[in-house]
């Protein structure tokens, strides 16, 4: 995905820890043991994830048998990081900002990142991943875009929050064609650095099914959320639950789709 032009809330995130920890799905193991393989990354290759927050895609690496150095700069979502891989030897939680990183060229046979990668500014982000990657080496980058399956009900969520809320609107008539173009600038961005091969991308879905309250914690561990006062996120909730309670929705089952792409360093 392009990069966001508004770096200055990559910190939000570390202010919901304990909400962001239950409400963010995590990344399927299938897509994982996927890229791994797309990647040809074998068991006990060191690879970096940028971004880790509490481990959504840093405990799939490791069930894939990679050793994984796992960045996350937020204390909060650090600390739950390393209690949930406390129990795993072939992870290293380390903080700080994927731009500090001091770790000698050459360490890693893939940097990786999910739903994070955006945060870094694209004029040190390829370049620096390159110049971490081994000779063959791979950037692995992976978002995910859930969305109500059920589109009168999200149309229905949309009414309620269009006018003071117009961040948390998700039109399913221009979902997916506007994930298309938003990942498209972000491979064009990639390949304007110069510092890779032409990607292998893919889209992919997976289907959530959350309680009302689940369905609103999953909302505030997004930034447009984050970033409000206690009022306004009381008064958000209250309009998406009246919202639900009218359409009789007692769940909200989600259309989780997944974006995945993959670049080999080129050859200098």
């Amino acid at each position: 995905m392009k990069a966001n032009s508004r770096r200055d809330n990559k910190l939000a995130f570390n202010e919901v820890a304990d909400v962001y920890d239950g409400a963010r799905p995590g990344i399927p193991h299938r897509l994982v043991t996927f890229l791994v393989r797309i990647a040809g990354l074998a068991p006990g290759d060191q690879v970096l994830e940028v971004g880790a927050g509490s481990g959504q895609l840093t405990r799939p690496l490791r069930a894939a048998g990679l050793e994984v150095t796992a960045l996350e700069p937020g204390d909060r979502l650090r600390a739950l990081l390393a209690r949930h891989t406390a129990d795993a030897p072939g992870i290293t939680v380390t903080g700080g900002f994927f731009e500090d990183c001091t770790a000698p060229d050459g360490s890693f046979a893939a940097v990786v990142s999910a739903n994070a990668w955006q945060w870094i500014d694209p004029a040190v982000s390829y370049a620096k991943a390159a110049g971490l990657l081994r000779p063959g080496g791979h950037l692995a980058l992976v978002w995910n875009f859930p969305i109500a399956a059920d589109w009168a009900l999200q149309r229905a969520l949309n009414e309620a929050l269009a006018g003071d809320y117009p961040d948390a609107v998700r039109d399913p008539d221009t979902h997916l064609p506007g994930i298309e173009a938003r990942v498209g600038e972000g491979r064009a961005e990639l390949a304007a650095s110069g510092r890779f091969e032409e990607p292998w991308w893919q889209f992919s879905t997976d289907i959530l099914t959350l309680t009302p309250d689940a369905y609103c914690d999953l909302l505030l561990s997004y930034t447009n959320a984050v970033v409000l006062d206690d009022a306004a996120r009381a008064d958000l909730f209250h309009r998406v639950r009246a919202a639900l309670t009218a359409h009789g929705a007692g769940s909200v089952t989600m259309d989780n789709v997944l974006y995945a792409v993959i670049a080999r360093k080129a050859d200098q």
